[in-house]
C-alpha cells in the first residue's frame, strides 16, 4: 500500500502517523528546504500542510531567496565515463539526442515497474497403462518440454 500524500500549489507533503504524541505529522517532499506541520486530524493535517507551503512560499519571497521547486525537469544523474560513453553512442545511433536517450531509458524502467520478473514452473507427470500392461510416462513442464518414458514397472 502507497503511503498517503498531500498534494498543492505543486507541493508533495508526506503524513505519518506518532502515537506517543497522538497526533499525525508530516513535511513537504522532493525540496532541499526542511519544511514540517502537523494536525490532530486528517483535516487538520491537510490545512497545516497548505499553510506550510504558502509560509514557505512567502518566506522565500520576503528574503529574497528562489523557493525550492519540486520537479523542475532537470537534474544531474553521475554515471561514470564508461556508461556516459555508451548511451552518448547508443543516442548518436538512434539519431536522438543524449537526454531523450535518458528521457527514454527512464520512462522504459518506470513503465516496467510491476512487470512480473520471474519464473515459475509446474512440472506435470501423467502414468497411462497401454493394453499390453507396460506403463508410459509423460513428464511435461510449463516451458514446454514433454518426454515419454517407458516403464514396466507398476
Amino acid at each position: 500500500m502507497a503511503q498517503p500524500e498531500l498534494t498543492y500549489n505543486g507541493y508533495t507533503g508526506s503524513i505519518e502517523v506518532s502515537v506517543e504524541d497522538d497526533c499525525l505529522h508530516g513535511r513537504i517532499r522532493f525540496i532541499d528546504d526542511l519544511v514540517t506541520y502537523e494536525g490532530g486530524s486528517v483535516s487538520e493535517i491537510r490545512a497545516a500542510f497548505q499553510d506550510a507551503v504558502d509560509r514557505y512560499l512567502a518566506h522565500c519571497q520576503r528574503v529574497g531567496k528562489s523557493a525550492n521547486k519540486p520537479y523542475s525537469g532537470t537534474f544531474n544523474v553521475r554515471i561514470g565515463p564508461e556508461l556516459h560513453s555508451k548511451a552518448a553512442k547508443v543516442a548518436h545511433l538512434k539519431k536522438i539526442k543524449l537526454n531523450e536517450f535518458v528521457k527514454q531509458a527512464i520512462r522504459a524502467a518506470i513503465d516496467m515497474e510491476g512487470v512480473v520478473t520471474h519464473h515459475h514452473q509446474h512440472d506435470i507427470n501423467v502414468n497411462l497403462q497401454s493394453p499390453d500392461e507396460s506403463w508410459e510416462k509423460l513428464v511435461a513442464s510449463a516451458s514446454g518440454e514433454a518426454v515419454w518414458e517407458k516403464t514396466n514397472a507398476h
